[in-house]
């Protein structure tokens, strides 16, 4: 499974730049002046494992993802400076509490893992649980996994219940030495109930943490109408809000087929050439168009969403390639303009410039296009 993880032919990064991008020599920087560019990345639902294992049955995927491949991801984060949010999920796929053991993990896999986000991805990214699981909501009461998802259990769970269930995210993050500074829903959970989400969350955050900024990452423009950071709870008496902070470009990574999906490519060459296609999409070769020089020119933030397991793509690590890929694009094309960020500065610095907002009550038919689908990369 490393070596699966480790190789990415030379034929697969020429196919992802029709020009010198790829992993290799790194390319010259544009260094024209101007004020910096805020860009975070969000990487979704990281993990010792491969979260679609469970989650899509008959998925074909190494169930653990090697060591040497979370290594390179650091590495890629390292070289190009890249900051966002990591997911980390607490009890991946329903196998236990990652500050205790997980089912069918090797202990000294799952330390390996912890290790390299401890010293190597939480100093540049915000740190964030997905829920607890990503799967199956846990009973609080019973200590077990309930059948029905964690969507579909924020949706009918009390405030009390939702704030204890948080709080337990964050003991297991702050245990293994990872101070979460938000949260992450998985897929659209607490769409239907976001003020409660919201509240939830700063309650969870004042008990653990005394924080009075705080964030979550729920919707998602896609190529639509792109959207703006907004205030989606606040407590005035104690000067705490809850930012929501979306992201403004789909998964250009998640190549994956499945059989519900003809339109997914299937071969190595038809997935390369669709991460191409993304990723030109998001900045053209030129640099004169695509999402992002869109996204600048109207003042929306510059976030940029994937998954681990987009990354992964089941062992080959064709995503990553095509992180790399577009990473350097966007340097050749914005140089020293661009100024990587956390999720939680970026938020930082929208309701610095917009103190006058207030937290909306929204409606649960708002924005359905602009959230993101239960098992879905994009």
């Amino acid at each position: 499974m490393g070596m699966a993880a480790g190789i990415v032919s030379a034929s697969a990064a020429r196919v992802l730049a029709g020009e010198p991008l790829g992993c290799g020599k790194p390319a010259e920087a544009n260094t024209s002046a101007g004020s910096k560019i805020p860009m975070s990345l969000i990487i979704d639902d990281s993990s010792p494992v491969d979260p679609l294992f469970y989650e899509l049955p008959g998925y074909e995927t190494p169930f653990l993802v090697p060591h040497q491949f979370t290594q390179r991801v650091a590495d890629t984060f390292d070289r190009f400076d890249l900051r966002g949010k990591f997911t980390v999920i607490p009890m991946p796929s329903c196998l236990g509490r990652i500050d205790e053991s997980l089912e069918r993990v090797p202990v000294t896999h799952l330390e390996e893992f912890l290790k390299v986000v401890r010293e190597r991805i939480a100093p540049r990214f915000d740190i964030t649980p997905e829920f607890l699981t990503h799967l199956n909501a846990y009973s609080l009461k019973s200590k077990g996994y309930l059948h029905i998802y964690e969507d579909v259990w924020i949706s009918q769970a009390p405030l009390e219940e939702i704030i204890e269930y948080f709080v337990l995210t964050f003991q297991i993050l702050k245990n293994v030495g990872l101070t979460a500074t938000g949260m992450t829903s998985p897929w659209t959970s607490g769409r239907d109930v976001e003020r409660k989400y919201a509240q939830a969350l700063a309650e969870a955050q004042w008990k653990m943490f005394q924080r009075k900024l705080t964030w979550y990452f729920l919707h998602c423009g896609y190529w639509g109408t792109p959207l703006q950071c907004s205030v989606g709870y606040e407590d005035s008496s104690r000067g705490q809000v809850v930012i929501s902070v979306p992201a403004n470009s789909p998964d250009v990574f998640w190549s994956m087929g499945r059989s519900s999906d003809s339109q997914r490519p299937e071969t190595r060459e038809q997935r390369l050439e669709f991460i191409k296609g993304g990723i030109d999409r998001l900045v053209s070769p030129d640099g004169r168009t695509g999402r992002t020089p869109q996204l600048i020119e109207a003042g929306h933030p510059v976030v940029l969403v994937t998954h681990w397991q987009s990354l992964y793509t089941q062992g080959t690590g064709l995503g990553l390639e095509g992180l790399c890929a577009l990473a350097e694009r966007i340097k050749k094309t914005f140089g020293d303009q661009v100024e990587w960020v956390t999720c939680s500065e970026l938020a930082r610095r929208w309701h610095q410039s917009n103190p006058g907002q207030r937290a909306v009550e929204k409606s649960e038919n708002d924005s359905k296009a602009a959230t993101r689908p239960r098992g879905a990369g994009i």
